[in-house]
């Protein structure tokens, strides 16, 4: 494995250090921070390839604290680990960015599993969706493919802070979003700051209206699929792109 560095952010003590140790085994560099203070001291230190945290937590809670890592490091994929992962516990946490919400007891195969997928990323996927089960099971599927890291976003402020340090190969946009136009939001990705082009994959249940505004506005250079689509045929679509 590919040295990475992990933070893992737990207040017990015990279990923090149970994770550590194991992924120590595994080559990884690895800090323990017992409570959000020290989490954010940790991130004045240096950067982290990944961060593992706990929700329930004395003082701030890990999607207070994860809020706070997302601002100052948009990039740094994130995972949450919580005994009590109820469906709004799951939306805050991918709506403020996590890359996956896990139960506890951790499963350490699919924790290490992660880290080998973050340190082997060479090709940075950004995704826009405002439907949490739909971007989590993105991510999920894309986690599966060699070299991928997806970067999740569900309003388009995120993902226009992410696209500020992040080079991605490919951005996936929803048409709609909460916060404005997902079609806008794709051209302004499609172009990189050094005005080469990105490769857009535009995902919609309303393919009519992305035809009609390409008729208005001379036409779209984006990969198009519809809602509901299957798992096969995105990767298949991905496959040809990145």
């Amino acid at each position: 494995m590919t040295p990475t560095s992990v933070l893992v952010i737990d207040d017990n003590a015990e279990l923090a250090e149970n994770i550590g140790e194991i992924l120590a085994d595994f080559g990884v560099d690895v800090r323990l921070a017992l409570s959000a203070a020290e989490a954010l001291a940790c991130f004045d230190e240096r950067k982290w390839d990944l961060v593992v945290t706990d929700v329930r937590m004395p003082g701030m809670t890990g999607l207070e604290l994860l809020a706070l890592i997302k601002a100052r490091s948009p990039c740094t994929p994130v995972m949450v680990m919580t005994g009590y992962a109820d469906r709004n516990t799951v939306i805050a946490a991918h709506e403020s960015g996590a890359l996956a919400v896990v139960d506890k007891p951790v499963d350490m195969d699919a924790l290490i599993e992660l880290v080998e997928q973050v340190a082997a990323a060479d090709k940075p996927i950004l995704i826009v969706e405002d439907d949490v089960p739909l971007i989590s099971n993105l991510a999920e599927i894309l986690c599966g493919e060699a070299g991928v890291l997806p970067h999740l976003a569900t309003s388009i402020a995120l993902a226009r802070r992410l696209a500020k340090v992040v080079d991605f190969s490919l951005a996936i946009v929803d048409l709609r979003l909460p916060d404005g136009d997902g079609l806008s939001l794709a051209r302004e990705l499609s172009r990189r700051p050094d005005g080469s082009e990105r490769p857009v994959m535009i995902m919609t249940g309303y393919p009519e209206h992305l035809t009609e505004l390409s008729a208005l506005e001379g036409g779209h250079p984006f990969v198009v699929v519809t809602k509901p689509f299957t798992v096969p045929k995105l990767i298949e679509r991905l496959r040809g792109i990145v």
